[in-house]
């Protein structure tokens, strides 16, 4: 198995299911307790929801772990030059079967690239930072907010 990594501004955090009384915890431990929190709650698996079915759209993947978010300075990340300063960042691992999946000529996430910019998203949810567009901005240099990695197998 392959692993790929995304970095974003966008708010991509797994709730799991929302149908329950007030007050409960959401799967990532958020507290849910009106319907203010609810539809902020909602956004947020709608955005990961969208996440994993434009993940899919090459091939199946499988992960282990919800995405992770940490507040951190972007300075020396691949973020457009229109973020800066400390922003909470959304990461999340997933595997694939095949190494060149995503790969287009020589960028190994040229596919990655191409398929996730401009997919629409919900803002305002707990991001740090206001986009140009709700959406997922993977090539534009200056307002980008998502990039991805590979993450090479330790145990080759």
């Amino acid at each position: 198995m392959f692993t790929f990594c995304v970095h974003t501004l966008v708010d991509i955090t797994e709730n799991g299911s929302l149908k329950k009384d007030f007050p409960f915890k959401t799967l990532s431990g958020e507290v849910v307790h009106d319907k203010n929190s609810l539809l902020v709650a909602k956004n947020q698996q709608s955005n990961f929801t969208t996440l994993i079915q434009t993940l899919q759209l090459r091939g199946n993947i499988v992960w282990e772990q919800p995405p992770i978010k940490i507040n951190e300075p972007i300075a020396n990340m691949r973020f457009g030059s229109a973020y800066e300063g400390k922003q909470n960042i959304w990461n999340f691992m997933w595997q694939v079967e095949q190494s060149e999946l995503y790969a287009e000529e020589q960028n190994k996430y040229g596919q990655l690239e191409s398929d996730f910019d401009m997919i629409p998203v919900l803002s305002f949810c707990k991001e740090t930072c206001t986009f140009p567009y709700s959406a997922f901005i993977t090539t534009d240099t200056k307002l980008k907010n998502t990039y991805f990695s590979f993450v090479p197998d330790e145990n080759k």
